[in-house]
Parts: C-alpha cells; structure tokens; sequence
C-alpha cells in the first residue's frame, strides 16, 4: 500500500493541554506525542508547530498567520494538512482558511479535543486520528473540521456544546460525511476535487465588521452606536432575519454594508414571506444572508471588504 504524508500543524488549544495534580489544564502539551498511539502504519506525520494559544486567544491575525503555514505545509507536497486547533473558535478559523486558501490541492482538515489531550481517556486521539486519516484519503480537497466522527464543510461549522465530545454541527447544510475506524464514507454533495494548483493566499481582512444580536431591549441609539465607524456589520434578526420596523431608520442611515441574517441556529434568513419583510428588504444597505451561520458570515464579510470585493454581490452568493 502506498504510504501518504500528512503535516500536522499544532496552535494550542485544548488538545495542547494537560491537566496537572491541581486539577487545571495547562498549555504543556505537544499532540506529536500521541503518533505511536494514532496507529496508522501507512501514514507519515510531519507534526509542525505554528504557535501555542488558547484559541479565545485566535484573532484576525493569527488566521493570517495559519494560512501562511498551510501554504507552506502544502509547498512540500503532502497528501493533506490537519490543524491541531482549540474549539471556542474554531469554526471561525476554519471559515477564515475557507476563503484565504483559494484552489487547494488537498484536505485541509482542522481538529482538536474537548477533554485535554494529554489526558488519559481524551478525544484528541480519535479526533486526531480520524483527521489525519480524512487528511490522507480523503477525495476532495476543501477546509473542513473533522470532530466527533463527523466530517464538516469549514464554512458551515458551528461549536453549538460547551463541553460536550460531540461539540460541532454542520448548519443548515448536510456533513460532507463521516468517518469512522480509519473508513471514510462521503455524503453525494459536491465538493472540490483534489489536484488544484493552489493554494492562492488571498489573505486581505477588513477586520473593522460588527456581528450584533437584535435582542428586544436593544434601542435604536445603542444599535447606532454599535455600528458607529465600523466598516460593515452582520445584524442577528429575529424569526426569519427581522428588524424591528424602529431600528430600521438606523441601519438605513448607517450606508455600509449590512448582511441580515438569524438568530435561530437553523433555517437561516428567509425574509419575503411576510409583508413587514418589504421594507427591510428595502433597504439600500441591506444584504440578505441566506443560510449560512452568522459567524461564517462575519468572516465573510471581513474578507469580502478586505479584497475590494463587490460586497453586495459576493455575499448573496452561497458559497460552500
């Protein structure tokens, strides 16, 4: 059997931990530890460290930072790259790598652990297994979080557990599968095909963007204030992607680029079913979000105005 290369790139997170006499975790631990038990005979790892932080701690630039050290990972011709990641944000990583690595030439798989994972009985070894194994086999060359057994496009993940092993969900849109005892079984969805001449680092972020919930006691000078200086905003309606009819003055007069979308977790917007919808629809500024999660949107957004992109248009268009 033909042996695969697959570089793991490490950042921290809790699959970087160990949990000392104490009780607490600390950052002390490096996943490369956990190879002789991943046992996968017909698989190389190349385990590379790109930083150590908590992942509360991954901002904009550190997602810059990430993209660069996958691009350079797959300069070196590998099967595919796993990221060792923590999970409180992971999904918006995994979003960020989605339209910064554009035309990859294999799985850039993101994974980690929600029990440390230099801890007996941690989920970082079958997490971290089965990544490396979708890293390697996999036949379709997309970012992605492989958690719990699943296998999640990278704009549609959302951690929706605080704690549990089964943390992540694909939103509003099917897994691309699973996998499971080093057997990957795909869902008939359409994804990009391994062998792109890429990756293109397109790395430009506007991180000046706003995601804002529209909770009933939010007034219209608060949502004013939110918005005042930033470059664009995500607005969390509620029900279908609404705007209370008092605060649509605000967005109006706001003139930046405003995506709606849903504080529900699924169903994403779908404004146009009620008459109240004309008006908010109506407005110049305002981009209907569809139904991609609004973190993904967010980070969509950053990018979107970071490459001088036409905004309106880029946004309606479901990408992934």
């Amino acid at each position: 059997m033909m042996r695969r290369k697959v570089i793991v790139l490490t950042t921290g997170g809790t699959i970087g931990h160990r949990s000392e006499k104490d009780g607490l975790a600390t950052l002390s631990f490096d996943p490369a530890g956990l190879v002789s038990a991943l046992a996968l005979p017909n698989i190389d790892m190349d385990f590379r460290a790109v930083m150590r932080k908590g992942s509360m701690d991954v901002a904009p630039a550190e997602w810059v930072i990430i993209a660069r050290a996958v691009a350079d990972a797959l300069a070196d011709g590998p099967h595919g790259v796993v990221i060792a990641h923590g999970t409180d944000t992971m999904h918006y990583t995994a979003a960020a790598l989605t339209f910064m690595l554009e035309g990859l030439p294999t799985p850039v798989v993101m994974t980690g652990s929600m029990i440390p994972g230099g801890d007996p009985g941690s989920d970082a070894l079958q997490n971290l297994r089965d990544a490396v194994t979708v890293a390697a086999c996999a036949d379709f060359a997309e970012v992605c979080v492989v958690f719990a057994g699943k296998i999640i496009r990278g704009t549609r993940a959302r951690k929706v557990h605080s704690h549990a092993p089964d943390a992540f969900l694909s939103i509003n849109a099917p897994s691309l599968g699973t996998v499971s005892q080093g057997r990957i079984a795909l869902n008939p969805v359409k994804t990009a095909p391994r062998g792109g001449q890429g990756p293109k680092l397109a790395i430009g972020l506007d991180s000046n963007v706003v995601l804002i919930k529209l909770t009933p006691n939010l007034s219209a000078d608060a949502l004013e204030r939110q918005l005042k200086g930033s470059s664009g905003a995500v607005l969390e309606g509620t029900g279908v992607g609404h705007i209370r009819t008092d605060l649509q003055p605000v967005v109006a007069a706001f003139d930046k680029p405003v995506v709606i979308t849903t504080q529900a977790v699924h169903g994403g917007e779908r404004l146009g079913a009620y008459e109240a919808d004309r008006n908010i629809l109506a407005l110049p500024n305002i981009i209907p979000g569809g139904d991609m999660p609004s973190e993904a949107l967010l980070v969509k957004l950053m990018w979107a105005l970071g490459q001088g992109h036409d905004v309106r248009a880029f946004m309606r268009v479901q990408t992934n």
